[in-house]
């Protein structure tokens, strides 16, 4: 029988079965599509052994699981004593794991599984992932998150995760997915631990969650049957009651544990909640009720898996009865397996007087028990009960795994209100004014987002943080409400989750009234919610921006600055209805705008291999090779690697980040001055075959008629290598410029390649008589800004920047350190702005730049370049004869190349004299930028020769698989 249905087939299928079912309520009949042999295939041998030598009192033991903390303790603990004595007095079935740390988990399940006569069961919640229960897991975004994404994909890549992280720890039956439909905005309990409202939508995404896991060999559980998503009491203070008819139940909340059912599901957990409809006695929930546990269930859902409690001790049974009445009451009813009773001996007690008495047969003990024990089969701890704990390094918090939390993260990521198009922010946006709004006490609350956004903004960015919580006082919110209107942006985020057990929704009205000030300012704010997305129902009005991440994790923290800053795009849908504000489905659309920061593995990259490149950096900095350096190392569309080392200067404290601003030196050649030939190219503009004198015909002087643009772009045009106007007695524009016209060819052109500043000089005189703009103008207005490029451009001679990276003591021509303004001191006569020289940008300005040539010309899906005109220009010329393209260079096929011996044939690049260098490798859309002043305090340093091709080489060596997320999906399965 198959295990998945696709959504939209089983919810049809069922619908006709579920009428058939819910006759037979009536006349006794039994709808039965699944067995033990389908859900537990290969185990049975092993139980029915295990079963026969076991005692009435052994057998009744096993249907208990008790709780466990999977933190260190003592010998001579309490806690840990009352373990030991559950396993080897009482011989209890099964553990059940709350908090605690990986490693101590795994030792503890280990050594409780060696005490135990038979092998335990263990479970754990793990609705988000083992993070929900264990630290430096793996923590999921929420589970409403996954249903914004409408993917089943990530949810059967989320529970395969979710099982292999659990195995690895000691843990065999995961309790999820949750199967409940949010209907109810006021739900207290449920909330963003649904997929959504829409029973279609929650029934893909549980089955594939439930493929995923067991897939993984963890026994997937889903909750709460048959239904706690219409609830307005939390089951853990009282027991709800669901006012609901059949039909109602059979077409929305049946639906999803219909497809569970259908697709396999091993287990189901009965809710702690009463429905009059079903069951006439309302002090009785569904956990204790066998016309809902057996009848609808077992019967007319034909489910025959493990049948599991929620916690026994909560309030939803104990507020009517008492510990072994429950137990026997739940056994009553069809369930397994019984979770979290307060009084383990006393609840056994109860149950052995139940079968003497009569009430429950041996039979019916020996059902729940032989499920049990298949269960156990099914994961192979009959074979073995132990894990390997040094093992789960490889299998617990992978990077991969957390690339599959971020990426739930950013595809969940909903944005509901976007007015004035605030949403993406610009990297500086002005003043900006973060509030932390929490519902909680911990001072760290905000800050790992803070911290997030800070990396993003430019060096001249204000960015002020608040932090308003339970602590927080009147005058606190009148403060920064106060302080509010001094700002230019507002973000506020909220952690405001919905406890289960606290009875609590809803945003406080103290941060309501204060949010609504905020809003009436008239400065735009961006709220962001990190938790509970019904929250802006109560608001009186609505902010500028409303983005939903449905939970706090750090995976839905990046997520969601990395959509506010356009590092990529916004595509998800509401799952869940926000009355009177946004239906079900809403949700704006934003393309990717900037590059996103990613994990090297999103890239086909490997972590380890890119971390070489900081023990080459560092080393060449203590080598003396520079002071300071930035990287930036991308594949497609991900950035992969984005650092700063060292410092400014040797003697100085400031440290070099990647959004430290270089001088390119000849770097400038290709991102300016070829880039916007290559645009003119494309106009139809420049002819590349043209003589440059029909463009600048003061350049036919001195025999240069036969000179073309491409022979300019080559390096072959017969033009001087160089000339130290400096040193001659040059220094203004016009005498520079005048020189290069009026000089005579030193050598045919075209016969061969000789590397020249002027040739790059001439072509931006070009560029501007085309454009009749000037040059800095034109390529700042027609190449930077649309690529995104803020932090690039030209700046002019003689006015210093102590913010940006100095170069050279000059201590020849212009007697002061160089900094801020252009070192080449032609480019520096010329006024800074030059076709060779002169440019400044940061690593993470020339990432965008180089991902744009990487791609085919498109950055994000836009075009800004034709991928023939990149073919075009960065194609060797002369490949037997040298290594020039277009401006461009290329990887030279014998002897030295900056771009090491690993980069491809068709790889491009270029250097720049004060330490700069970018290479991209075409095939592998692999990118690497180097930028360092290792002309301070002295160009005589030369040690840069072997930094480059190393640098390069870890990059290429990194290379692990093609540029996309390697994630289980169901189509691979």
């Amino acid at each position: 029988m198959p295990r998945l249905l696709r959504p939209v087939a089983a919810v049809l299928l069922l619908a006709g079965v579920a009428a058939l079912a819910w006759a037979a309520l009536g006349n006794g009949a039994v709808f039965s599509r699944t067995d033990e042999a389908d859900l537990f295939p290969g185990a049975g041998p092993w139980a029915d052994e295990t079963l026969r030598s076991l005692s009435l009192e052994e057998k009744v033991s096993q249907l208990f699981s008790a709780y466990a903390y999977g933190r260190f303790t003592s010998a001579d603990d309490e806690a840990y004593q009352r373990l030991t004595r559950l396993v080897e007095d009482f011989g209890v079935g099964g553990i059940i794991f709350f908090q605690g740390d990986p490693f101590s988990q795994a030792l503890l399940a280990n050594d409780l599984q060696q005490r135990s006569r038979l092998p335990l069961l263990v479970s754990q919640d793990m609705e988000w992932g083992a993070g929900m229960r264990l630290d430096r897991t793996t923590t999921l975004p929420r589970t409403m998150a996954l249903g914004a994404t409408r993917d089943p994909d990530l949810a059967y890549a989320a529970g395969r995760v979710t099982a292999e992280e659990a195995r690895a720890l000691g843990t065999q039956q995961v309790f999820a997915p949750v199967a409940d439909v949010n209907n109810n905005p006021f739900n207290p309990v449920i909330n963003v631990r649904a997929f959504g409202e829409d029973p279609a939508l929650v029934s893909s995404m549980v089955t594939a969650f439930i493929r995923g896991a067991q897939d993984g060999r963890a026994l997937a559980t889903v909750k709460h049957f048959p239904g706690h998503g219409d609830t307005g009491v939390d089951s853990h203070i009282d027991l709800p009651i669901l006012s609901i008819d059949r039909a109602r139940l059979d077409t929305l909340e049946l639906v999803p544990f219909r497809a569970a059912v259908e697709a396999g599901v091993q287990s189901v957990m009965l809710g702690h909640l009463a429905i009059p409809a079903l069951e006439p006695d309302s002090t009785l929930p569904a956990s204790l009720s066998p016309r809902i546990s057996q009848a609808l269930l077992r019967d007319a859902l034909g489910f025959d898996g493990l049948v599991v409690t929620d916690a026994l001790r909560m309030q939803g049974v104990t507020k009517y009865y008492g510990v072994g009445e429950a137990a026997v009451r739940a056994l009553e009813a069809g369930a397994d397996m019984l979770l979290l009773t307060d009084d383990e001996y006393g609840a056994r007690r109860a149950v052995l007087r139940a079968v003497e008495e009569g009430r429950l047969s041996e039979e019916r003990i020996d059902r729940s028990v032989r499920r049990i024990l298949l269960a156990k089969e099914w994961a192979g701890l009959h074979r073995e009960r132990l894990v390997d704990v040094e093992a789960a390094r490889r299998h617990v918090g992978t990077v991969t795994h957390r690339v599959l939390a971020e990426t739930i993260a950013r595809r969940g990521l909903t944005l509901l209100r976007n007015e004035g198009g605030v949403v993406p922010l610009l990297d500086s946006p002005g003043r900006i004014l973060s509030v932390t709004l929490n519902d909680g006490r911990d001072p760290s609350t905000g800050s790992f987002f803070d911290r997030l956004v800070r990396s993003r903004l430019g060096p001249g960015t204000a960015y002020a943080t608040r932090l308003l919580d339970r602590r927080s006082e009147d005058d606190d919110y009148a403060a920064v409400l106060a302080e509010a209107n001094g700002y230019d942006l507002i973000l506020v985020h909220t952690y405001l989750a919905v406890r289960s057990g606290s009875g609590r929704i809803g945003m406080p009205d103290q941060q309501r009234v204060f949010v609504d000030g905020l809003t009436a300012t008239g400065r735009p704010v961006v709220l962001i919610s990190f938790g509970d997305p019904y929250l802006v129902l109560g608001l009186a009005r609505q902010p500028a921006a409303y983005l939903a991440a449905y939970g706090s994790s750090e995976a839905s923290q990046t997520g969601a600055v990395q959509g506010l800053f356009g590092e990529s795009a916004i595509t998800a849908r509401l799952p869940v209805t926000l009355p009177g504000l946004y239906p079900y489905g809403a949700g704006l659309d934003l393309p990717q705008t900037a590059l996103r920061r990613g994990f090297p593995e999103e890239a086909g990259l490997r972590t380890d291999s890119l971390q070489r490149i900081d023990a080459v950096l560092r080393s060449a900095i203590a080598d003396g090779a520079f002071p300071g350096a930035a990287v930036a190392v991308g594949r497609a569309d991900v950035l992969a690697k984005l650092d700063g080392y060292g410092y400014h200067t040797y003697e100085g404290d400031r440290p070099v980040t990647p959004r430290s601003v270089f001088d390119l030196a000849s770097l400038t050649k290709v991102v300016a001055t070829t880039t916007a030939a290559m645009k003119l190219y494309e106009a139809g503009v420049l002819d590349l075959d043209a003589p440059v004198s029909r463009y600048l015909p003061a350049f036919g002087a001195g025999g240069k008629e036969a000179v073309t643009i491409r022979h300019l772009l080559t390096h072959t045009a017969g033009l001087p290598a160089f000339r130290p106007f400096h040193t001659e007695g040059v220094t203004t524009r016009e005498g520079v410029l005048q020189a290069i016209l009026s000089t005579p060819l030193e050598y045919e052109p075209g016969s061969k390649s000789v590397y020249s500043d002027w040739g790059m000089i001439s072509l931006a005189l070009v560029i501007e008589a085309l454009t009749e703009r000037p040059f800095g103008a034109y390529v700042r207005d027609e190449i930077f800004e649309p690529l995104g490029m803020h932090d690039t451009g030209f700046r002019p001679a003689g006015e210093a920047d102590p913010d940006a990276v100095p170069t050279e003591r000059d201590a020849l021509f212009r007697n002061r350190l160089i900094q801020g303004e252009v070192h080449d001191e032609t480019a520096w006569i010329l006024g800074g702005t030059a076709g060779h020289a002169g440019l400044f940008s940061t690593a993470a300005d020339l990432a965008r730049f180089a991902a744009m040539l990487a791609t085919g010309g498109r950055l994000h899906g836009r075009p800004f370049l034709q991928e023939e005109t990149i073919r075009l220009f960065t194609t060797a010329v002369a490949p037997d004869a040298h290594s020039r393209a277009l401006g461009w260079d290329t990887k030279s096929p014998e002897g030295y190349s900056s771009a090491g011996p690993r980069f491809g044939p068709r790889s491009f690049g270029h250097t720049g004299f004060t330490g700069t260098s970018i290479w991209i490798d075409p095939d592998e859309q692999l990118y690497v930028i180097l930028l360092t002043n290792r002309v301070y305090p002295t160009r005589e340093n030369r040690r840069i020769s072997q930094v480059r091709p190393a640098v390069a080489d870890a990059a290429y060596g990194a290379l692990a698989g093609p540029a996309v997320p390697l994630l289980p999906t169901l189509t691979a399965q």
